[in-house]
Order: C-alpha cells, then sequence, then structure tokens
C-alpha cells in the first residue's frame, strides 16, 4: 500500500450511482461541503456504455428530483405511466384470467410515474453536479475500510468527514465493520430484464402478470428512434427456468417472451439489452451508525417489484435533506436516528407486504388461489381499499 495521504471534507458520500449523486448535489445544494467517492470509472469516459435499464420513478422521487433541478433536465426523455394493469395468469383450463385495471385518475391528476433509461437520469446529474458548489467528484476511488468520520481507499488516502453516507450498494464493505447486521433473503429467482419493441401501442399501460414462477411487467419507453412504441421487460424465474431462457438465441426468446405476454402488446419488431440479475431482499438492522447513514440498497434492497426498489432510496434521500436542510443541523446527534427510524419502518412494511404477496403467487393450493383472485375481483368494487393501496403504492409512509 502507498504512503498515507490526508485530505478533508465536512460530509462525505460514498456511492455515485443516482442515489449518491441526489444526495450528494441536494446536501450541496443546502450548504454543506461534500465530497462523493466511487469506486468506478467516470460514467462519462466509458467507452462502452452500461446496459440500458430504466427505474419507474414515483411522485416523491419526482419531484426530489425536480427540487434538485434534475427532472426538468430529463423530463421529455422519460414515458409517463398512467396506468397499471394486473392480470392474474394463473387460469386454468376451468378458470378465465383476472385482470384489473388501475387509473391514476382515481385518485390525482398525475401520472403514477414516469420510467426513464437510468443512464440518461445519471447524466442530467452529472451535468449538475459540474456547476454545483461544495461538490466535487472522486472516481476510482474505491473505500476500503472505515471508521467513525472517515474511510480509507484502497490506495491508502484518508478521508475525513463530519457524517459520512453510505450508498455504495450491497456489497459494500462499510455496514460489517461498523457491526452493522445485514439480514439477507434470497427467494431463489433470477429476473431477466430487456428493452423491446412491439406493434401495438403501449398507452402508458404497465402490465403486471402474477405467474407462480414470478412476476412478468411490462413498463412503457418513449419510442424508439423508428418511431416505434417501445417497453421495458422484468421477467422472473425460476433459476432453471431462468438458465434455459438464459441459453436461447435471441429470436427464440422473443418468441417464447411473446408467447407468455398473451399478446397485450402485439407483435415484438425488436429487442436488445438482453440481461439479468438474482432476486433477494436485505434489510440492516439500523439504518445508522456513529456519524454514519447506510442509504438506499447499502440499507436495504427490495425486489423487482411495483417499481419499489430505487424509490426506496430516493425515499431515504427526501428524508435526508429536509433533516439536513442546513450546515448546522450536522452537529445534532439525533438527526441520524431519525432517519434511521422514518425509513426503516417503511421499509419493513413494504418487505412484509412483497414477502406475503409473493407467497400468496407462488403456492398452488386451491383455496389461496380462490382467495388471492377474490381478492383482486374485489379491488374493482372496494373502492376505499383499492384508493388506499394506490396511495401508499405511489408515496412512502413517514415522508413529506
Amino acid at each position: 500500500m502507498s504512503h498515507m495521504e490526508t485530505s478533508s471534507s465536512e460530509l462525505l458520500v460514498i456511492g455515485g450511482g443516482p442515489v449518491g449523486l441526489s444526495l450528494a448535489l441536494g446536501l450541496a445544494q443546502r450548504g454543506h461541503g461534500v465530497k462523493l467517492l466511487d469506486a468506478g470509472p467516470d460514467p462519462r469516459q466509458l467507452k462502452t456504455p452500461p446496459p440500458a435499464r430504466s427505474t419507474a420513478l414515483m411522485p416523491l422521487s419526482l419531484e426530489t428530483l425536480t427540487d434538485l433541478g434534475a427532472w426538468p433536465r430529463v423530463a421529455h426523455m422519460s414515458q409517463p405511466l398512467d396506468k397499471l394493469r394486473l392480470i392474474d395468469d394463473q387460469a386454468d383450463r376451468w378458470t378465465n384470467p383476472v385482470i384489473e385495471v388501475f387509473s391514476a385518475d382515481e385518485i390525482t391528476d398525475t401520472p403514477f410515474g414516469s420510467n426513464i433509461i437510468n443512464t440518461d437520469l445519471t447524466a442530467a446529474l452529472l451535468d449538475l453536479a459540474d456547476d454545483t458548489d461544495g461538490l466535487s467528484l472522486h472516481y476510482d476511488s474505491a473505500v476500503e475500510s472505515w471508521k467513525p468520520g472517515e474511510v480509507t481507499l484502497a490506495d491508502g488516502v484518508v478521508m475525513t468527514g463530519d457524517l459520512i453516507f453510505d450508498c455504495a450498494g450491497r456489497h459494500s464493505p462499510v455496514p460489517a465493520q461498523a457491526g452493522i447486521a445485514i439480514k439477507d433473503h434470497r427467494p431463489n429467482q433470477i429476473a431477466l430484464v430487456c428493452k423491446i419493441e412491439h406493434s401495438i401501442d403501449h398507452d402508458n399501460i404497465s402490465t403486471e402478470f402474477q405467474r407462480r414462477e414470478g412476476p412478468l411487467t411490462t413498463v412503457p419507453l418513449p419510442r424508439s428512434d423508428r418511431d416505434k412504441p417501445r417497453s421495458a421487460i422484468v421477467w422472473v424465474h425460476r433459476p432453471e427456468n431462468a438458465e434455459k431462457l438464459g441459453d436461447l438465441d435471441d429470436d427464440a426468446f422473443q418468441k417464447t417472451l411473446q408467447s407468455a405476454l398473451r399478446g397485450v402488446l402485439g407483435e415484438i419488431t425488436g429487442m436488445r439489452a438482453r440481461g439479468g440479475f438474482k432476486v433477494g431482499t436485505q434489510i440492516a438492522e439500523t439504518f445508522h451508525g456513529p456519524q454514519l447513514a447506510l442509504v438506499g440498497e447499502t440499507a436495504h434492497v427490495l425486489p423487482p417489484l411495483g417499481a419499489q426498489g430505487l424509490n426506496s432510496s430516493f425515499a431515504d434521500v427526501a428524508v435526508l435533506l429536509s433533516l439536513f436542510d442546513h450546515p448546522s443541523k450536522v452537529a445534532d446527534p439525533d438527526m441520524l436516528r431519525r432517519y434511521g427510524a422514518k425509513r426503516r419502518s417503511d421499509v419493513i412494511s413494504r418487505l412484509t407486504a412483497t414477502h406475503f404477496l409473493n407467497q400468496a403467487i407462488q403456492n398452488d393450493r386451491l383455496g389461496l388461489d380462490h382467495a388471492r383472485r377474490g381478492a383482486l375481483k374485489s379491488l374493482g368494487w372496494l373502492k376505499p381499499v383499492r384508493h388506499g393501496l394506490m396511495r401508499a403504492g405511489m408515496r412512502p409512509f413517514g415522508v413529506g
């Protein structure tokens, strides 16, 4: 290891994804001095861009990004989500699929959210960072060790900060070094992802097929360069089936996917950005430690259901920016505790709901099948329950 160098900053943010960038920007805009550390290279210098994954951003995330000044720069590159269509796709020869459509205009005059390519959002945040006083970005700066108020990088550089916000994600070494246990649950599922062009317009409708294997979700995207309708696909499978599908060539995979979509998007006319990732959940036993906050996927990992993942992370950012709205708040030891209490309760409620939903969908007992299908049908006429669930999905508890 090289000789030790020391540099100092009031606040350190670890992780340069959309969550870390948003938090660093918001803190700097509120008068804090901020250094952002990221283990990878500057994404603007990459010759080969990363896979073009997208995220459906819910209202709180959009409010946070608008407040930062980022959303107005990229809103035209996003696609509104006006409706959610749920299809209980486990019908047998005796029953038909149960279909329920939820429309945002039932409860609000704005869409459920907007879907955007992650790299487009990151580019807008980086442009803002270049113009923000008090914020500096440090790439190729992997954090190797942590102690209160201090991190040591892989090259031996020591950086200090009054507070450290760890947004590095689920593989960060910091929680373990801070003595914070992580509860990890993996439901033995793989999410296959891709982008498709299709012959029928999506009409700003996101569709989720509830299947025994796991959900199949379509999320609207802006039209392609060829002026064709586009959607993002998240297709969850058990590992053995995911492996078989992953081994198919593009033509065979496309035909299999088209059959699974039951014609809701018409014919698939193009496909790209195939990939996959393991589905799992994680939650830290606490979201804060001495001079430390765990943020985003460092604190919690949610499955790809209902656009919860990145939106829950942006909820962390929103709470932190409301608590640390002035540099004087850094000295208040209660701020981090309040952050952890607010956010962890919401994440636990969402993890619990997701777990029970997964169990209900995957269980093949006849009684549970009927109960699940009956519950979905009942949302068509139980308006207070229906609208309460819709509002809860759009906005985390304890935020705003």
